[in-house]
């Protein structure tokens, strides 16, 4: 089973499991945290449960989005990329402090890849981003230009 199949029968699966926050799965959610669940109405408890299925389903979907590109480079290439360009340090400031993050990006370039794939992330400092946040956008970059944003450490790839 390939690797990009596993990840999105766990997507479907975990949507399927969390995306539908039932007020008895609140209710439970809330005594396992210690909560008496009897404190509250009905209609907090069925708010509580509308509000944890929209926070569920948001992140879901933004997680979909930052594994669209997860096929186009495997991990262990990114690794390669990321320990040349950054010492694998995803909070990397170059000397001059132009390139930023685990791929030396410009921010110029972070804000013009964003704008086409991830537009949440324009204006975002690419050394402050998730990690995660910085593969995909690498991943992007490297689905649009393939290795020529990494002169040197694109060899890795």
């Amino acid at each position: 089973m390939t690797t990009i199949f596993r990840r999105v029968l766990l997507l479907v699966g975990v949507t399927l499991v969390l995306s539908a926050c039932t007020p008895d799965q609140f209710r439970a959610w809330l005594a396992s945290r210690g909560i008496n669940p009897n404190q509250f109405s009905q209609q907090q408890i069925d708010q509580g449960a509308a509000a944890a299925t929209a926070l569920w389903q948001a992140a879901l979907a933004e997680w979909a989005d930052l594994i669209k590109y997860d096929h186009i480079l495997s991990d262990a290439s990114l690794a390669r990329l990321r320990q040349c360009e950054s010492g694998g340090n995803y909070a990397a400031v170059s000397p001059g402090g132009a390139y930023r993050g685990a791929y030396q990006f410009a921010r110029t370039t972070w804000n013009s890849v964003a704008s086409r794939h991830y537009p949440k992330y324009v204006g975002v400092d690419p050394a402050a981003a998730a990690p995660k946040v910085q593969d995909s956008m690498a991943r992007a970059l490297y689905l649009e230009m393939g290795r020529s944003p990494w002169p040197v450490c694109g060899r890795y790839l």
